[in-house]
């Protein structure tokens, strides 16, 4: 059994190693049916009963054993904790600390040679304190042999020496641990070409938003063909004889080590990139198997009750096997006229890009709203899915209806309500994207303007619509100022001549005396 990846596992910054592998003797102890084409992986290989890797991950196998192969440029790990409670005192220097790793493999074709790395983002947490630090490793799995050197990737960490190869490593925080809300984390890594190198961002979200917290580059691919990302495969070993798996594991705190979980209820999910958003992935056992870390005391059982398929964790005991597949989840896929925005479905927010949404969902009947690029609920819909199912919906055509002002001084604000939903502009015109449909408009008050066409019905029928809105702007009111204001040539002459006439009185007055 070799060991994997480097983290600081305790407040005091002691270095130990994270993560793990078995090294096999023979490729065919890992397949089912190795005689058969295609054959498949044997995920239960490494791993029969706890202590193990437990969790969430996918082998590429499906129902009835079926393998397949997928590669994505992105995998997120999901995590929600409600309770969360290890301990082993055998690891005196912290008997407190576990992982949650999300272990991908990273593959590109380099000239002539095809390469694939074990890519690890880890949490790593202090279940007494709950305080957490986040760590990256990285493994050259190309083959049996293969070595990390200064020249394979630079990022911020550094490589180092395990009992059985060199590996990558870098912690956040300068590996001290810090205090999170301890109720979510999730773990992304993101893999793209930038200059015609491959580069990997390692992610975090510990409720506070996502940090990128290392930027990996492989500065010794110069002559990149193909940039594969991170790959699925059940039916072909890693030329090192392990698995092209994406799983996320709890943990011991490093050095192969394992923990026994005291008290827990959390779950955990995996999704992926599809080119348009992340969707859960539809197949997945219990357990991982390329690390050495593991747990024991663990319940992983199917979260049917959630939106997405998840791993439910509770104390007790499971045996390693499969969690769920695609018979038992729905695949609802959606085309949307409305590009690059979001949907909700039962509450829940869902961004994507382009006009396609591919989502991974358990059966069940569902809430769903798509949103204008404005923010404006334009299609509502309410659709029950049921396991096995694959699901394909269209929103069908939506129109342009414009309404336009006349009559504010520029630079004014007003707006326009429609079904309820407003928008606002300081300029000429306020366009709604919207399906076919009857409607109802408002235009809110601008102060000093009255308004023409201020509410009304219209219908979307097939083509663009064009409102009118006219703003007059009224009058100002009359007021002794103003009276004053138009009249004080008059007055002051009036008043002038009374002086006037005032002093000729006085004079002649003076005059008569005398």
């Amino acid at each position: 059994m070799n060991k994997f990846a480097i983290v600081f596992i305790s407040i005091i910054m002691v270095l130990s190693v994270y993560g793990g592998i078995y090294m096999n003797n023979g490729t065919n102890a890992h397949l089912n049916n190795p005689g058969v084409s295609p054959a498949t992986v044997n995920p239960e290989y490494h791993y029969s009963k706890e202590p193990a890797p437990m969790g969430i991950a996918d082998y590429g196998i499906g129902p009835g054993g079926t393998s397949s192969s997928f590669n994505s440029t992105a995998f997120t790990g999901i995590v929600n904790i409600t309770d969360l409670k290890t301990y082993n005192a055998s690891i005196s220097i912290c008997p407190d600390n576990m992982g949650i790793q999300l272990n991908l493999i990273y593959s590109f074709q380099n000239g002539n040679s095809t390469y694939y790395y074990w890519v690890q983002n880890v949490a790593v947490l202090n279940t007494s304190n709950r305080q957490v630090v986040f760590v990256d490793n990285v493994w050259n799995f190309t083959s049996t042999n293969a070595e990390m050197h200064n020249s394979t990737m630079h990022g911020n960490g550094t490589l180092m020496n395990s009992s059985s190869a060199h590996l990558y490593y870098f912690a956040s925080d300068n590996g001290t641990f810090r205090s999170f809300s301890y109720s979510n984390i999730k773990l992304r890594s993101v893999s793209y070409t930038a200059s015609g190198y491959p580069h990997i961002y390692m992610e975090y979200n510990d409720g506070n938003g996502w940090k990128t917290y290392d930027t990996l580059n492989f500065t010794f691919a110069s002559s990149v063909s193909h940039n594969y990302g991170f790959i699925v495969n059940g039916q072909n070993l890693l030329p090192n004889n392990l698995y092209a798996d994406a799983g996320l594991i709890l943990g011991g705190p490093g050095n192969s080590t394992n923990t026994r979980v005291i008290q827990a209820n959390l779950t955990m999910g995996l999704e992926y990139w599809n080119g348009h958003n992340y969707q859960a992935v539809s197949n997945a056992y219990n357990h991982g198997s390329d690390t050495a870390e593991g747990v024991c005391n663990v319940s992983v059982s199917y979260n049917s009750a959630s939106m997405i398929p998840m791993a439910h964790i509770e104390t007790g005991n499971t045996t390693p096997g499969e969690l769920y597949n695609s018979s038992n989840v729905a695949v609802f896929n959606f085309k949307s006229t409305v590009k690059n925005t979001y949907i909700k479905l039962n509450g829940s927010r869902y961004n994507f890009t382009g006009q396609y949404l591919n989502l991974t969902l358990n059966p069940g009947t569902y809430n769903f709203t798509l949103f204008s690029k404005y923010g404006q609920p334009v299609y509502s819909r309410n659709y029950t899915l049921s396991a096995g199912g694959y699901y394909s919906y269209t929103s069908g055509p939506s129109y342009n209806v414009t309404f336009t002002e006349k009559g504010l001084a520029a630079g004014t604000e007003w707006g326009v309500q429609v079904n309820g939903n407003a928008l606002y502009s300081t300029g000429n015109n306020i366009t709604f994207v919207l399906y076919n449909g009857t409607y109802n408009y408002t235009i809110p008050s601008v102060a000093g303007y009255s308004i023409t066409g201020g509410s009304g019905n219209f219908t979307v029928n097939g083509a663009d619509n064009s409102i009118n809105i006219t703003f007059v702007q009224n009058p100002s009111p009359v007021t002794l100022y103003n009276y004053i204001q138009d009249y004080k040539i008059i007055i002051t002459i009036v008043i002038i001549g009374i002086v006037a006439l005032i002093a000729i009185a006085a004079i002649r007055s003076e005059h008569n005396k005398k």
